[in-house]
């Protein structure tokens, strides 16, 4: 199994002058080996991010241009490790008869597939995985962040590039801000997203019970409807337990299902704490969180 950092480059234009702190970060791996690289794109606005896909080929992406500081604490300008993942579960493997090893076994799979859904990404950053949604067969696809033009700007350029023009009408980009249910997108799209995609959106615990609201005013109603959820723990383990253990329950929303995978497809089970609070930073940033959520049942 390839590492999900494997699956990404970064190329430059011709003109490029790499400064010496992208030379540094461009060894961070041979100097630290043990250090995994979670965060892809530079200061380079020409750059490009090819995602190997070995199910929908090379996609190419921009990061947005973003400015001041309200718009890049959003971070949509990377592509992270999550969002790879989430890529990779979403278009699945790579044919029916390939049974080599993969991220998730064949009744996994199922569960994370997006064929036939209406499908939201929500803080979808370059909208990567809203886009492997829609070359995945999803029967319409939102992709949503913060309502800033240079990051929906960016998603816009990724969609024109990536998705062919027979099924460029089913995908849509739309700004919301999470909790704002009061947009005409949000009103016209209550209940109506049969699957939700939520790629690294935890790092922001003052956002929690925002996000978690707005995945359940858009989720449908429907019992097989789900969210699909991963983040990487690199901001802190604590961050992402506070989402799961306190704002999913009082959206009303419930976790079907919750697992880690490290970045080479190793898998633990879910821990709110380890190590007693003191896990090391270097093995933590390894890990990821999978969940799946759905409506919680009536009592």
């Amino acid at each position: 199994m390839q590492p999900l950092p494997a699956l990404i480059t970064l190329h430059h234009p011709p003109t490029y002058s790499p400064s010496p702190e992208d030379i540094f970060s461009t060894t961070l791996g041979s100097l630290f080996p043990d250090d995994l690289q979670n965060q892809h794109g530079d200061a380079d606005a020409d750059a490009v991010i090819v995602y190997a896909s070995r199910r929908l080929g090379d996609l190419e992406f921009r990061t947005a241009d973003v400015h001041g500081e309200e718009q890049r604490t959003k971070f949509a300008h990377y592509l992270w490790n999550a969002g790879v993942l989430m890529a990779e579960l979403v278009a699945g493997r790579e044919g029916d008869g390939d049974d080599g090893e993969w991220w998730l076994s064949r009744e996994e799979e199922g569960k994370w597939d997006v064929q036939g859904e209406k499908v939201l990404e929500l803080g979808a950053g370059v909208g990567l995985a809203g886009i492997a949604a829609a070359l995945s067969g999803a029967h319409a696809v939102a992709i949503s962040d913060y309502p800033a033009p240079p990051i929906l700007d960016a998603i816009k350029t990724n969609v024109t590039k990536n998705i062919p023009n027979n099924i460029k009408p089913s995908v849509t980009i739309e700004g919301h801000k999470w909790g704002d249910l009061s947009t005409p997108f949000a009103q016209q799209h209550a209940h109506s997203f049969t699957r939700i995609l939520a790629a690294d959106c935890y790092w922001m615990p003052h956002e929690h019970d925002n996000l978690a609201r707005s995945m359940t005013h858009f989720l449908s109603e429907s019992p097989e409807a789900r969210v699909l959820c991963i983040g990487g723990f690199h901001t802190g383990r604590a961050k992402i337990a506070g989402f799961f253990e306190e704002a999913v329950p009082e959206a009303g929303l419930e976790v079907e299902e919750i697992f880690e995978m490290d970045a080479t497809g190793q898998r633990r089970e879910w821990r709110p704490v380890r190590d007693g609070g003191r896990e090391d930073i270097g093995e933590r940033k390894k890990w990821l969180v999978l969940a799946r959520l759905r409506r919680a049942k009536k009592q």
